[in-house]
């Protein structure tokens, strides 16, 4: 068809000709206009999807921004809830242990209250008794009148201690200090319960020797001078008392209990706790029986208020009275088992400002 359109060409003028090329040059230029027209439009779109795409990459982006922030901050608060929610746990444990121990203490208070209302009830009985009898009689039996004096006792002893407790709990145990002498104040001790063992007729050895037992002391040895300490000598008086008691009770007849004063300059104690453990000059008592010894895994707890671990009874407060007073005295008390022999020795320091009288 072109050869066609050409062989017809061949035979138009030169004029003919150069319209023709120029219609078709200027088809062709509206065609290149046309097509021009669209890759512009067409330009000017790809410019607007392009924008679109910046900004919604944009958009994306912070999106992204910001979720990247909240699970920071997801994070943080999964971390402190993990935190809080162990501090709960920490905190449920103690409050399940001081539960656990308010149990225990409300058990105590029972067993003391039960202890002590026995304690009570059995001397109020005697008395009871005995006076009854004294009234029905025409004449006053001494040995009636002393039971009677021996059970108030009991209960004036035990009412004490209940007072002693309630002062060292309130930390208002007061200490009234004077100079005495030590050694004088055992031996009075121990002659007054001498009189109690032969009154009744208990077959024991209570051994106290206040030469030998100052013998360490170079104020004995030189000058033959006493050992005087300052102290509340009542208070004093009322450890030892309590100690030698116990000392008695746990031992059985044709035993020996030992009373002996040194200073720990002169003495190897194997209760490391037992000593202060600086250099200070100390006074140490100890009180030795040859009973049947103490579980030593029941040493730190002896000391422990409404603790018993006799089947001689008590209320439990005489040690805890014990350390309370020594340790206000700035002392140590302790207790361990004899070394090769049968008992327990119960002892306490005391520090050391002796004088020469």
């Amino acid at each position: 068809m072109e050869e066609n359109e050409q062989k017809k060409r061949i035979g138009l003028s030169i004029k003919d000709q150069l319209e023709i090329k120029t219609c078709e040059l200027i088809a062709r230029t509206e065609d290149l206009r046309e097509a021009n027209e669209s890759v512009r439009l067409a330009n000017i779109e790809v410019k607007k999807k392009v924008e679109d795409l910046k900004k919604a990459k944009k958009d994306l982006t912070e999106t992204e921004r910001d979720l990247i922030v909240a699970n920071d901050k997801l994070t943080e608060a999964n971390h402190q809830l993990s935190i809080m929610n162990n501090q709960v746990i920490e905190v449920t444990k103690d409050l399940v242990a001081v539960n656990e121990e308010i149990k225990k203490l409300a058990l105590k208070q029972k067993e003391f209250i039960d202890i002590t209302a026995h304690e009570l009830r059995t001397p109020t009985q005697v008395i009871i008794g005995y006076s009854d009898m004294i009234l029905s009689e025409p004449k006053v039996n001494l040995e009636h009148v002393k039971v009677i004096v021996r059970n108030a006792n009991r209960i004036q002893k035990l009412i004490s201690n209940i007072l002693d407790m309630v002062k060292i709990d309130d930390l208002s145990l007061k200490l009234y200090k004077e100079q005495f002498s030590l050694p004088s104040l055992i031996s009075t001790v121990v002659l007054d319960f001498r009189n109690q063992i032969r009154f009744n007729n208990r077959n024991l050895e209570l051994i106290y020797d206040d030469n030998n037992s100052a013998s360490n002391f170079t104020e004995r040895n030189s000058n033959n001078k006493d050992v005087i300490i300052e102290a509340d000598k009542e208070r004093i008086a009322q450890v030892l008392i309590n100690i030698i008691d116990n000392a008695i009770k746990n031992t059985k007849n044709g035993g020996k209990i030992a009373i002996t004063v040194n200073s720990n300059s002169s003495i190897n104690v194997t209760n490391t706790e037992a000593i202060n453990p600086n250099s200070r000059k100390e006074i140490i008592v100890k009180v030795k029986d040859s009973g049947k010894g103490l579980d030593p895994r029941l040493f730190s707890k002896v000391f422990l208020k409404f603790f018993i671990g006799s089947e001689l009874g008590g209320t439990g407060l005489g040690l805890y009275i014990c350390k309370a007073i020594i340790e206000a005295h700035d002392g140590k008390i302790w207790v361990e088992n004899n070394k090769d022999e049968k008992g327990v020795t119960f002892a306490f320091s005391l520090p050391s400002n002796t004088s020469q009288y």
